[in-house]
């Protein structure tokens, strides 16, 4: 059973760090009106509406904390070492195959909107992002490859991380892998990319989360689900030396427009977005 000592442990640091893509302590915001802003900023773009969701989550029921967010119960399966590899995935609506690279199938908005909606477990949620970041699933040795990962993401991650917190136990020492893995993916988002969550599932008809239903695994999911559509946009289909090679044209000709900028008098210093 899941102790009233451990209940209030995840309760504080869902409260800590349920609204924030980086995962800072909410009681920052001093008002609801610097909440809205402040979460607006993080492209966690959230709804006033009062009507509740249907979550359909199918990893866990959660329990409803009247006028705060669902706080979800620890999912006893994911403790299992080897979930990650003969955990369900691919079984109900959402596309998926283990195995592979990633197709354009299970990279369409279609699969970003189940992802934000619940409509999918987390361990689907991961293994997506694990694909696509180059890990492979080895049958024989029931394993994950890391030979075709990013080479900066390989040397900090050699066996592919838990992103969202399968397990939804939100202890420091539980979490904290999840927790720095899904802010280091965040991170990894380039600036113009920020707001492709928005951009995609909006014609889709989401509206986003509601500020009283936030949870650590909804933003981790939102944040996933930006990542796979910068990933499919920007990087899918490419090979490392390729994108190498667009990057440095692309520096190319950003120093070219400063240049220019700055001989016509007109250049002013790029303001850092922080997320």
């Amino acid at each position: 059973m899941f102790s009233t000592s451990l209940l209030a442990s995840a309760l504080t640091h869902t409260i800590l760090l349920y609204g924030s893509s980086s995962f800072y302590a909410v009681p920052i915001c001093k008002s609801s009106k610097q909440f809205t802003s402040w979460q607006r900023s993080h492209h966690l773009f959230a709804t006033d509406a009062t009507k509740p969701t249907n979550d359909g989550d199918c990893d866990c029921t959660p329990v409803n904390e009247p006028g705060g967010p669902d706080i979800l119960k620890p999912f006893l399966p994911a403790m299992d070492p080897k979930y990650s590899v003969n955990g369900p995935v691919g079984q109900g609506d959402f596309i998926l195959s283990r195995t592979g690279p990633p197709t354009p199938e299970e990279l369409s908005n279609e699969q970003m909107l189940k992802i934000v909606k619940i409509e999918c477990n987390d361990l689907e949620v991961n293994t997506l992002v694990w694909k696509c970041m180059g890990y492979r699933f080895n049958e024989e040795t029931e394993s994950w490859d890391s030979d075709e990962v990013f080479p900066n993401w390989r040397e900090k991650y050699p066996t592919p991380p838990d992103l969202i917190g399968m397990q939804r136990v939100y202890e420091r020492e539980v979490d904290q892998i999840s927790l720095r893995s899904n802010q280091a993916l965040v991170r990894s988002i380039p600036a113009g990319n920020k707001q492709s969550l928005k951009k995609e599932l909006i014609p889709l008809g989401w509206t986003g989360y509601q500020y009283k239903e936030l949870t650590p695994n909804k933003t981790r999911r939102a944040q996933c689900a930006n990542w796979l559509i910068f990933y499919r946009e920007e990087l899918f289909g490419f090979t490392v030396e390729e994108l190498r090679e667009h990057r440095r044209l692309k520096k190319e000709a950003e120093e070219k427009l400063k240049k220019d900028a700055e001989e016509k008098g007109d250049w002013k210093p790029p303001v850092k977005e922080v997320f």
